[in-house]
Order: C-alpha cells, then sequence, then structure tokens
C-alpha cells in the first residue's frame, strides 16, 4: 500500500482528499501546517507528497525547497490555486514533480499520485554518499556498499545510517531515530537501538557518535564539541 502525506490547510478539502485515497487503497496521512508536514516528512517514509502551496505556517514552495536541501527526493505534486507561469515556474525550481491546479477533481488527483509513484518506482534515483574507507551508502535504496560490494545489513540497522547520513554533522534524538526506524505497530526498543549503533560503527567506528539525553550524529570530521 503506498503512502501519500497530503499538505491542505482548509479542513474540508484535506478530509475529502484523505477519505478518497484511503478508499482507494493508499494509507493516506494528512496536515494542515508547514510545521506538521515538515516534520512527518523527515521522520516517516512515504511514497509520495501532496502539497498545498498556501498553507499554515509557511509555504509548499519553501516546504519542498527544505526538504529537498536535506536529500529527500519522494516525488511532491502541488495542488494549488495558483496558476500564473511565474507560481508554476516557482513550483518547478523548488523541486516538485507534477502540478494541479485547483479546482481539481479527486479521480484526477489519484490518477497522477499513481502515476507519479510508478514512473519512481521504475526511474529512482540513486543518491549514494561516500562514507570513506571503501564505503558507500544509497540513500534511497537503504543499501550499503564496500569496494562497490553490497554488504548485507539488517533493514532497521540501514533505516538508522539513512536517518544519520540524511541529517550528516547534527545529532539526531532518540525519539526522531524511533520515529523513522521503527514501523507503526511496533514499540521502540531502546536497547535494540544501542546494539544497531553499536553494529554500525564495526564499519564506521568513531564517525557515528553519541551524546547523552541529545542523541546520535554521522561526522565525517573530528567532532569538537
Amino acid at each position: 500500500m503506498s503512502k501519500v502525506l497530503v499538505l491542505e490547510d482548509e479542513s474540508m478539502l484535506l478530509d475529502m482528499i484523505v477519505e478518497y485515497l484511503s478508499s482507494n487503497s493508499y494509507d493516506a496521512v494528512g496536515v494542515k501546517s508547514y510545521e506538521e508536514a515538515l516534520n512527518l516528512a523527515y521522520e516517516k517514509s512515504f511514497d509520495i507528497w501532496v502539497f498545498d502551496v498556501k498553507v499554515i505556517g509557511g509555504n509548499g514552495f519553501d516546504l519542498l525547497k527544505d526538504l529537498r536541501a536535506s536529500n529527500r527526493l519522494t516525488p511532491c505534486i502541488f495542488t494549488t490555486s495558483l496558476n500564473s507561469i511565474n507560481d508554476l515556474n516557482k513550483g518547478f525550481l523548488s523541486g516538485c514533480d507534477d502540478y494541479l491546479k485547483k479546482p481539481f477533481e479527486l479521480a484526477e488527483l489519484s490518477l497522477r499520485i499513481d502515476n507519479l509513484i510508478k514512473r519512481n518506482f521504475a526511474h529512482q534515483r540513486k543518491v549514494v554518499q561516500d562514507l570513506g574507507d571503501g564505503y558507500e551508502f544509497d540513500i534511497n535504496q537503504k543499501e550499503l556498499f564496500y569496494n562497490g560490494e553490497t554488504v548485507k545489513i539488517p533493514v532497521k540497522e540501514s533505516k538508522l545510517l539513512a536517518i544519520l547520513l540524511q541529517n550528516k554533522g547534527k545529532f539526531v534524538s532518540k525519539d526522531e531515530i524511533f520515529s523513522y526506524v521503527w514501523e507503526y505497530d511496533e514499540m521502540p526498543s531502546e536497547l535494540s537501538l544501542r546494539v544497531y549503533i553499536r553494529n554500525l560503527r564495526k564499519f564506521f567506528k568513531d564517525k557515528i557518535l553519541s551524546r547523552s539525553k541529545v542523541g546520535y550524529a554521522f561526522m565525517d570530521e573530528k567532532y569538537v564539541g
């Protein structure tokens, strides 16, 4: 089931979109504000984002720019009543994949979502980070490589490495890690997290740092602080 994050500040329209998508075999989550969407996009894995442009606390263009700057490459559709060429250009420059003008038919939105998800799966972009000492990591596929060969690691360890690399140079809180690495119906375990960190340190040694009551971080350079 494809996961969809919907940002729309009009309550009635948001409910209609989420209800329609849910009834058509999507796992749809709806939010009304910039901050809610930003937090969920960082914490959870979605197959597609559907963002309104004018929303509470900001606008969809800036939201997508922030996410793209952090290597979040989830496909995104903008829905908006703005219809000038300038606005259209802003949308695509911010990194969107499609644009749907309001008012629109829910069936059309569903078709565009389905098409974009299929296209993304068929042509998923590789985002490989060089981690040094022969190691590379594909953020999208969550695959670790050593000297070009695949290194098999457990799913949760690959997701943990992904969130640390998406926030490289910054500490990620345990709550953020729990939310990203564990599924909705799973109980996060601090003991398991420590085991995963220890296992990743076998590959990356002192590049993975911990700080009590703050969280964990992946640092390329020696950290002072």
